[in-house]
Protein backbone atom coordinates (compact mmCIF):
# COMPACT_ATOMS: atom_id res chain seq x y z
CA UNK A 1 0.00 0.00 0.00
CA UNK A 2 1.38 3.44 -0.93
CA UNK A 3 1.59 6.44 1.38
CA UNK A 4 -1.29 8.04 -0.53
CA UNK A 5 -3.47 4.94 -0.14
CA UNK A 6 -2.67 4.69 3.59
CA UNK A 7 -3.56 8.34 4.04
CA UNK A 8 -6.87 8.04 2.19
CA UNK A 9 -7.80 5.06 4.37
CA UNK A 10 -6.94 7.02 7.55
CA UNK A 11 -8.98 10.04 6.43
CA UNK A 12 -12.01 7.91 5.54
CA UNK A 13 -11.85 6.22 8.95
CA UNK A 14 -11.66 9.61 10.71
CA UNK A 15 -14.82 10.80 8.97
CA UNK A 16 -16.55 7.48 9.66
CA UNK A 17 -15.59 7.57 13.36
CA UNK A 18 -18.23 10.29 13.89
CA UNK A 19 -16.43 12.25 16.61
CA UNK A 20 -19.13 13.91 18.75
CA UNK A 21 -17.48 17.35 18.42
CA UNK A 22 -17.18 17.25 14.64
CA UNK A 23 -18.86 19.54 12.17
CA UNK A 24 -22.57 18.74 11.96
CA UNK A 25 -22.31 18.30 8.21
CA UNK A 26 -19.27 15.98 8.29
CA UNK A 27 -21.11 12.96 6.85
CA UNK A 28 -22.39 14.99 3.91
CA UNK A 29 -19.03 16.73 3.59
CA UNK A 30 -17.08 13.46 3.25
CA UNK A 31 -19.32 11.92 0.59
CA UNK A 32 -20.33 15.01 -1.34
CA UNK A 33 -17.39 17.35 -1.01
CA UNK A 34 -14.09 15.86 0.17
CA UNK A 35 -14.20 12.85 -2.15
CA UNK A 36 -15.44 15.07 -5.00
CA UNK A 37 -12.57 17.53 -4.48
CA UNK A 38 -10.13 14.61 -4.41
CA UNK A 39 -11.52 13.23 -7.67
CA UNK A 40 -11.31 16.64 -9.35
CA UNK A 41 -7.77 17.09 -8.01
CA UNK A 42 -6.68 13.73 -9.42
CA UNK A 43 -8.20 14.59 -12.81
CA UNK A 44 -6.58 18.04 -12.86
CA UNK A 45 -3.19 16.66 -11.77
CA UNK A 46 -3.22 14.26 -14.70
CA UNK A 47 -4.32 17.02 -17.05
CA UNK A 48 -1.69 19.55 -15.89
CA UNK A 49 1.20 17.12 -15.28
CA UNK A 50 1.34 17.40 -11.49
CA UNK A 51 1.65 14.74 -8.82
CA UNK A 52 -1.72 13.00 -8.65
CA UNK A 53 -0.85 11.50 -5.24
CA UNK A 54 0.06 14.85 -3.67
CA UNK A 55 -2.88 16.66 -5.30
CA UNK A 56 -5.34 14.03 -4.07
CA UNK A 57 -3.72 13.99 -0.62
CA UNK A 58 -4.07 17.78 -0.34
CA UNK A 59 -7.73 17.49 -1.36
CA UNK A 60 -8.46 14.79 1.21
CA UNK A 61 -6.90 16.90 3.95
CA UNK A 62 -7.94 20.43 2.99
CA UNK A 63 -10.52 20.81 5.80
CA UNK A 64 -9.64 17.78 7.89
CA UNK A 65 -10.40 19.48 11.22
CA UNK A 66 -14.08 19.02 10.32
CA UNK A 67 -13.71 15.46 11.65
CA UNK A 68 -13.23 16.77 15.18
CA UNK A 69 -14.54 20.34 15.47
CA UNK A 70 -16.96 22.91 14.14
CA UNK A 71 -15.96 25.34 11.39
CA UNK A 72 -16.86 28.17 13.74
CA UNK A 73 -14.04 27.15 16.10
CA UNK A 74 -11.30 29.78 15.87
CA UNK A 75 -8.69 26.99 15.83
CA UNK A 76 -10.22 25.13 12.86
CA UNK A 77 -7.75 26.30 10.23
CA UNK A 78 -4.66 25.70 12.38
CA UNK A 79 -6.00 22.32 13.51
CA UNK A 80 -6.50 21.32 9.86
CA UNK A 81 -2.85 22.14 9.17
CA UNK A 82 -1.61 20.30 12.29
CA UNK A 83 -3.74 17.23 11.68
CA UNK A 84 -2.80 17.13 7.98
CA UNK A 85 0.91 17.22 8.91
CA UNK A 86 0.43 14.44 11.47
CA UNK A 87 -1.58 12.20 9.13
CA UNK A 88 0.87 12.62 6.26
CA UNK A 89 3.79 11.80 8.54
CA UNK A 90 2.01 8.69 9.89
CA UNK A 91 1.23 7.58 6.32
CA UNK A 92 4.91 7.74 5.36
CA UNK A 93 5.18 10.94 3.33
CA UNK A 94 8.54 12.74 3.33
CA UNK A 95 9.14 16.17 4.85
CA UNK A 96 9.29 17.96 1.47
CA UNK A 97 6.00 16.38 0.42
CA UNK A 98 4.40 17.39 3.72
CA UNK A 99 5.66 20.98 3.36
CA UNK A 100 4.28 21.25 -0.17
CA UNK A 101 0.86 19.87 0.77
CA UNK A 102 0.42 21.51 4.17
CA UNK A 103 2.38 24.77 3.98
CA UNK A 104 1.36 25.66 0.44
CA UNK A 105 -1.60 23.71 -0.96
CA UNK A 106 -3.81 23.46 2.13
CA UNK A 107 -2.72 26.69 3.81
CA UNK A 108 -3.56 28.82 0.77
CA UNK A 109 -6.36 26.83 -0.91
CA UNK A 110 -9.07 29.32 0.09
CA UNK A 111 -7.33 32.14 -1.83
CA UNK A 112 -8.30 34.92 0.58
CA UNK A 113 -6.99 38.35 -0.33
CA UNK A 114 -3.72 38.00 -2.21
CA UNK A 115 -2.87 34.57 -0.74
CA UNK A 116 -2.45 31.99 -3.50
CA UNK A 117 -0.72 28.61 -3.53
CA UNK A 118 2.56 28.59 -5.44
CA UNK A 119 2.91 24.90 -6.30
CA UNK A 120 1.03 23.29 -9.16
CA UNK A 121 -0.52 20.89 -6.63
CA UNK A 122 -1.69 23.85 -4.54
CA UNK A 123 -3.22 25.52 -7.58
CA UNK A 124 -4.93 22.24 -8.38
CA UNK A 125 -6.39 21.99 -4.86
CA UNK A 126 -7.78 25.54 -4.96
CA UNK A 127 -9.28 24.88 -8.40
CA UNK A 128 -10.67 21.46 -7.44
CA UNK A 129 -12.28 22.90 -4.30
CA UNK A 130 -13.90 25.61 -6.40
CA UNK A 131 -15.16 23.07 -8.95
CA UNK A 132 -16.70 21.01 -6.15
CA UNK A 133 -18.63 24.14 -5.13
CA UNK A 134 -19.63 25.31 -8.60
CA UNK A 135 -20.32 22.01 -10.40
CA UNK A 136 -22.26 20.12 -7.72
CA UNK A 137 -25.23 20.74 -5.43
CA UNK A 138 -22.96 22.35 -2.83
CA UNK A 139 -24.82 25.68 -2.84
CA UNK A 140 -28.22 23.99 -2.73
CA UNK A 141 -27.10 21.99 0.31
CA UNK A 142 -25.62 25.12 1.93
CA UNK A 143 -28.92 26.94 1.44
CA UNK A 144 -30.80 24.09 3.13
CA UNK A 145 -28.26 23.84 5.98
CA UNK A 146 -28.27 27.59 6.65
CA UNK A 147 -32.07 27.63 6.55
CA UNK A 148 -32.17 24.79 9.04
CA UNK A 149 -29.97 26.90 11.35
CA UNK A 150 -32.42 29.78 11.07
CA UNK A 151 -30.57 31.99 8.57
CA UNK A 152 -32.81 34.12 6.34
CA UNK A 153 -32.91 33.56 2.60
CA UNK A 154 -31.49 37.04 2.06
CA UNK A 155 -28.52 36.22 4.31
CA UNK A 156 -27.92 32.95 2.47
CA UNK A 157 -28.12 34.66 -0.93
CA UNK A 158 -25.64 37.30 0.19
CA UNK A 159 -23.23 34.59 1.42
CA UNK A 160 -23.56 32.56 -1.79
CA UNK A 161 -23.05 35.53 -4.09
CA UNK A 162 -19.90 36.55 -2.21
CA UNK A 163 -18.55 33.00 -2.11
CA UNK A 164 -19.15 32.21 -5.79
CA UNK A 165 -17.20 35.35 -6.72
CA UNK A 166 -14.18 34.06 -4.80
CA UNK A 167 -14.72 30.52 -6.09
CA UNK A 168 -14.78 31.62 -9.70
CA UNK A 169 -12.54 34.68 -9.78
CA UNK A 170 -9.88 33.83 -7.18
CA UNK A 171 -9.75 30.05 -6.76
CA UNK A 172 -9.84 28.75 -10.33
CA UNK A 173 -6.20 29.17 -11.21
CA UNK A 174 -6.23 27.77 -14.76
CA UNK A 175 -7.73 29.89 -17.55
CA UNK A 176 -9.10 26.95 -19.50
CA UNK A 177 -10.87 25.57 -16.40
CA UNK A 178 -12.35 29.02 -15.76
CA UNK A 179 -13.68 29.03 -19.32
CA UNK A 180 -15.14 25.53 -18.88
CA UNK A 181 -16.84 26.56 -15.61
CA UNK A 182 -18.25 29.93 -16.69
CA UNK A 183 -21.77 28.65 -17.40
CA UNK A 184 -21.98 26.93 -13.97
CA UNK A 185 -20.91 30.16 -12.26
CA UNK A 186 -23.37 32.26 -14.27
CA UNK A 187 -26.25 29.87 -13.52
CA UNK A 188 -25.63 29.92 -9.75
CA UNK A 189 -25.17 33.68 -9.78
CA UNK A 190 -28.43 34.16 -11.69
CA UNK A 191 -30.34 31.81 -9.38
CA UNK A 192 -29.18 33.50 -6.17
CA UNK A 193 -29.56 37.02 -7.59
CA UNK A 194 -33.36 36.72 -7.84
Amino acid sequence: MTSAQRLEDKVRKLYESKNENRAEWADWLWRNHVVVVADYATELANRFYASADLSRTAALLHDIADVKMQRSDENHEQESLNLARQLMSEAGFGEEQIKLVVDDAIKFHSCHGSDRPKSIEGKILATADSLAHLKTNFYVFATWAFGKRGETLDDVKEWVLKKIERDFNSKILFDEIKEETLSDYETIKMLFSR
